[in-house]
């Protein structure tokens, strides 16, 4: 899939690869990343057609794994748009239950909150944020807030912020 957004196969093609590849390892949510990244409008996909995508495969998924699938998705989105995915394409209430279900079955990991921390920033949830960086402490991730100064920036913000 990530040869298929390299060299621009179609849609067809690559919704092809990924069904066959969830059919034969369906919980292997990786694919589900890769499919909803390669429908970005940076890519090959529409607005509103990756988190469509993410609606349909957690919704097809249920219950808590679909709401773990829902989440995953999202930070995908959320972190590779650079600031530019339209946030408010995605349910943020399912965002947070994702994280939830996540946590509860596999234990919280510095990534993870550091990933739910960054989405309540870019939806302007200061109290989620704040419970977040308050967990994070010093275990900020490069890999989803790219720098310290953008992490620290949040971080302020939440703390200046009143819910």
């Amino acid at each position: 899939m990530i040869v298929g957004l390299a060299q621009g196969w179609g849609a067809g093609r690559m919704k092809d690869i990924f069904d066959r590849g969830i059919q034969s390892k369906p919980g292997y949510f990786y694919l589900y990343l890769q499919y909803a990244n390669y429908v970005l409008p940076k890519w090959y996909g529409k607005p509103g057609d990756a988190s469509a995508f993410a609606k349909a495969s957690a919704d097809h998924a249920g219950g808590d794994p679909g709401d773990e699938l829902y989440f995953r998705i999202a930070s995908v989105l959320i972190s590779r748009g650079n600031g530019n995915f339209p946030v408010h394409e995605m349910d943020w209430a399912r965002i947070q239950r994702g994280y939830q279900a996540l946590s509860t079955e596999f234990g919280t990991t510095d990534r993870a909150n550091n990933q739910i921390a960054y989405m309540a920033y870019k939806y302007r949830d200061a109290a989620v944020a704040r419970q977040q960086f308050e967990v994070i402490g010093d275990r900020w991730a490069r890999g989803v807030w790219r720098d310290r100064q953008f992490f620290d920036r949040a971080r302020d913000w939440a703390q200046g912020h009143e819910s």
